[in-house]
């Protein structure tokens, strides 16, 4: 792919921050910077209003009351329970239909027998929430994610209303607004709670208390008031954790603490949720044991954190997501929609590494059970068919990826409306498809449907409304239109300074894109102005020694050698190849593209000895690891034929020369215009080496090519037609070689170009005009 781009629907997706995955940055040539990736960066931002992280002890600002009148009569506390118990069930009833406001009112009297104390803190204030208004919350005013465990969206999923005004309304720059209509398997307790049964919580008074005011919790969850949902759980947790070592909590005290740690989540406090449901893991083994259901929820939610974490700790989220699903196989069967949910999470560890066989080989499971349990319009499976549709797009599969693409897009707008963040990001997807298959046309209008309805969802001022503009920057670039190629990156680099902080690695990108711009003009002192200040930022950020350092010290080594300061260019060469044999190892791509880089500006200033060390070691790296047959090694076998050729060793030049061909033919194909140059310069080797039929065999292929990309006028077809002429002149050929002369001397004068261009034999030709004068071209 000519730009492969990753970006994470809300949680769902496949997160990547690999660098030889999706790339953001600008495409450059072999020699040019490496690239930044900003595929999955996320903000964690705590909505206005949050609450402090709890502690591990979750501390309380007031406290509940329990029965104060431990002694009554045995007859007055069963008349009590069935009216707790009457109470409650109606207000689970009410809670079961969606009428949550009624549900509220009961649970709030429920509690209010149970403990014999008024709950005035408890009550539904209808000026904040009124039953109407809830109901007509709509989720496509949120960001959604296709989530490895289900939609927020119907009746089992906790987070279908999300407020749009007052306290509890979460920014769009925040983390978590990606994670309102989706989760990932992290809302495993969505149900209220039953009490008054003969045995477990329900059975203690303290047990009432704990499973009402958690009934209470998520019924305000249900309602939008995330803050006061989340005062409720860690109520009922205070409740029931003097009797935490009981096994009559197992029923209630793990869904708490999940709930509460789903709700640190949602508002991107990753840490703190960590804490929780490692808590929870604890708890849940102690009281339910090892192989529960409740305790595969619990690695599934913890292996979550750790994907989001960084990449670093996919190998704990791996070993979490196994175990998960080893359990949830063994008590719920292979092909339960929970054991699909991890399939799916597993699935996106696999391509956080890159293993984008594997990845499809756990997303097509998940497919299978979410098609036949869920249906083809549910959006869990749309969100399965994206992720599988991307692993598709990564190993270069359009056909199947589009296929799956659509299905997202079918099952999205239907769902969620037009105007939504998943539809757009998916929009861009198959963008870049259109793109790769440059059908330029089809990709921009895409790009530009894509950010309107970016902008529709997620307003003007977002990270991901930036990233939309850096990929329309890059198809500008990829087109050559280097003016709407910087005009998008400028806006796009307006929206990250807003929202971001000044040394967000997503700003570092588009400055460095936009630095590259004025490199391709040739502006070099506003390109080192960019660069530099991505030097300046990365040192204090990441400090001297970081592979992002030792890659923008290479493209001020390119911009300075480009502008005659080899001196310099070296210096700044040889400190980004220390830092990358330092952090990257000695056998690091690249490192392979320094060596590169090094090689060619020793080879400019003569010392070709050393050159060809740096050459040599390039190759050896870059045949290790890429192969003999990629791109990449066909640049730096062009290098060496360069050296060899300069050194007069023809034997080892039209060698290397030959393979580069053979490399670039098979990579590019047949008439590719490096084809032709590496065509031209091995017409040049046998020429000098004497054999001038094979000299001639070379410069009339690279003739065809040329006159095919270039046109029939190009001074370049001129160059070719002159060396044939001479060719034609040393073989004692005449009338072919009047007619290559004159048919170049026609190209140069057309391109305003003077006669001395045309060289015969190594001679300038004077006064060739009036010997030859300028004739049609010969058919």
């Amino acid at each position: 792919m000519t730009s492969k781009q990753t970006a994470e629907l809300s949680g769902a997706l496949n997160a990547t921050n690999k660098s030889n995955t999706h790339n953001n940055h600008i495409p450059k040539s072999n020699t040019s910077v490496t690239s930044h990736h900003r595929d999955n960066y996320k903000t964690a931002i705590v909505p206005p209003g949050s609450s402090n992280p709890v502690s591990s002890a979750f501390r309380l600002s007031s406290d509940l009351g329990l029965p104060k009148n431990a002694s009554s009569s045995s007859s007055s506390q069963q008349q009590c329970a069935i009216s707790v118990g009457e109470l409650n069930r109606r207000g689970i009833a009410r809670y079961a239909s969606g009428a949550y406001p009624e549900a509220l009112v009961f649970f709030q009297d429920a509690l209010q027998h149970a403990t014999d104390t008024p709950q005035q803190d408890v009550s539904y204030h209808h000026h904040q929430h009124h039953p109407a208004e809830s109901s007509s919350l709509k989720t496509t005013t949120t960001t959604a994610t296709p989530a490895a465990a289900g939609l927020t969206t119907d009746d089992h999923r906790a987070d279908s209303a999300v407020p749009t005004t007052g306290d509890n309304t979460i920014p769009t720059t925040s983390y978590m607004y990606q994670r309102m209509d989706f989760d990932e398997g992290m809302h495993a307790f969505s149900e209220a709670r039953r009490v008054g049964d003969n045995d477990g919580v329900g059975a203690t008074e303290w047990g009432k208390c704990a499973t009402i005011v958690f009934n209470i919790a998520q019924t305000h969850r249900r309602l939008g008031a995330y803050e006061r949902a989340y005062d409720f759980y860690t109520r009922a947790h205070r409740i029931l954790s003097p009797h935490r070592h009981s096994r009559s909590a197992a029923a209630i005290a793990v869904p708490v603490l999940h709930n509460i740690g789903q709700l640190q989540y949602r508002k991107g406090q990753l840490a703190e949720s960590m804490e929780t449901y490692s808590l929870a893991l604890r708890v849940g083994k102690s009281l339910l044991g090892g192989e529960h259901v409740d305790v595969a929820a619990t690695l599934n939610s913890l292996g979550v954190l750790y994907y989001h974490k960084s990449n670093e700790s996919a190998d704990e989220a791996m070993e979490l997501f196994q175990e998960a699903l080893r359990i949830k196989r063994k008590k719920l069967g292979s092909d339960h929609e929970d054991v699909a949910t991890t399939l799916n999470n597993i699935g996106r560890i696999h391509v956080q590494k890159d293993e984008f066989d594997e990845a499809l080989i756990f997303y097509e499971e998940a497919l299978r059970i979410r098609r036949n349990k869920l249906g083809k319009d549910h959006l869990d499976f749309a969100a399965t068919a994206f992720n599988a549709g991307q692993s598709l797009h990564q190993k270069g599969e359009f056909n199947k990826a589009l296929e799956l693409y659509q299905e997202f897009l079918r099952v999205a707008r239907n769902k969620l409306g037009n105007d939504h963040r998943d539809v757009a990001v998916v929009l861009s997807g198959v963008a870049q498809i259109h793109q790769e298959r440059r059908e330029y046309n089809k990709a921009i209008d895409l790009y530009q449907e894509a950010l309107r309805a970016g902008k529709a969802a997620l307003g003007e001022f977002h990270p991901e409304i930036a990233m939309m503009y850096n990929r329309i920057g890059n198809f500008y670039f990829e087109r050559e239109n280097l003016d709407k190629a910087i005009e998008a990156y400028q806006d796009g680099l307006r929206i990250e300074r807003s929202v971001l902080d000044p040394d967000h690695p997503n700003i570092l990108v588009t400055l460095s894109n936009i630095g590259e711009i004025h490199r391709q003009r040739e502006d070099y002192e506003k390109a080192l102005h960019f660069y530099q200040e991505v030097l300046t930022l990365q040192k204090k950020k990441l400090g001297t020694e970081h592979a992002d350092v030792a890659s923008t010290l290479n493209s001020l080594g390119l911009i300075n050698n480009q502008k005659g300061n080899s001196c310099t260019a070296l210096e700044l060469m040889q400190e980004a190849l220390w830092i990358r044999r330092k952090v990257l190892g000695d056998d690091h791509l690249e490192v392979a593209t320094t060596l590169t880089t090094i090689g060619t500006i020793l080879s400019r200033k003569g010392m070709m000895n050393i050159a060809m060390e740096s050459f040599m070691e390039s190759l050896r790296i870059r045949r290790n690891a890429l192969g003999r047959n990629h791109r990449d090694v066909s640049f730096t076998l062009y290098n060496i034929a360069l050296i060899y050729h300069q050194r007069e060793c023809y034997d080892e030049a039209i060698d290397f020369y030959t393979e580069t061909l053979r490399v670039e033919k098979l990579v590019l194909g047949e008439n590719h215009q490096d084809v032709a140059i590496t065509l031209y310069k091995l017409g040049q080797a046998n020429r000098e080496y004497g054999d001038l039929d094979k000299a001639l065999f070379y410069f009339q292929e690279a003739l065809r090519i040329e006159r095919q990309a270039l046109g029939n006028d190009d001074p370049s077809v001129a160059r070719t037609l002159n060396d044939i002429g001479n060719i034609h002149l040393q073989r004692g050929d005449v009338i072919p070689m009047m007619e290559a002369f004159n048919e170049a001397l026609r190209i140069y004068r057309r391109a305003g170009l003077h006669v001395n261009n045309l060289v015969v034999v190594g001679h300038n030709l004077y006064a060739f005009g009036v010997s030859f004068p300028e004739a049609a071209p010969a058919a």
